[in-house]
């Protein structure tokens, strides 16, 4: 199984992602935005991750649906999670100890919150935060 590090900017919490490490997904919604500064750039493994330091890790609610993982020393924002999945947490790009090969951008998410002082290039599907509830509501729909 493939495994892949990363850790946060004092080191306190490191974590190691199992698996196939998932494409890039780009988020423009505000909380992301305030949370890392920018867009946030994140990536998921397919068996998981496994977390040294996790009473460093402070969770933030900030939606109905999901939460923020941050480093409590040095503040590095590191995970994201669904609140109905908290097994399946994605990490930020930039935490990685190598992103060399992660490839191409998969898709952008609520493009709609995306401001006008910046653009990304390239034709990775963009979609509207509308749409992106409605792909949620449809795996609900799936799942029942």
């Amino acid at each position: 199984m493939s495994i892949q590090s990363g850790h946060c900017l004092c080191g306190a919490v490191r974590y190691e992602g199992k698996g196939a490490r998932g494409r890039i997904h780009v988020c423009h919604c505000t909380d992301c935005r305030r949370w890392s500064g920018g867009p946030s750039f994140n990536v998921g493994f397919a068996n998981g991750i496994d977390i040294a330091g996790l009473g460093q890790v402070t969770w933030f609610r900030s939606s109905d649906w999901a939460e923020r993982g941050s480093c409590r020393s040095c503040g590095s924002t590191l995970f994201y999670r669904l609140l109905d999945d908290p097994a399946s947490i994605n990490v930020s790009v930039g935490s990685l100890d190598d992103a060399t090969g992660i490839g191409e951008i998969e898709e952008h998410i609520f493009i709609d919150s995306k401001p006008d002082y910046y653009d990304l290039t390239g034709g990775a599907p963009r979609l509207t935060g509308a749409e992106v509830f409605a792909r949620f509501a449809g795996e609900a729909d799936e799942g029942a």
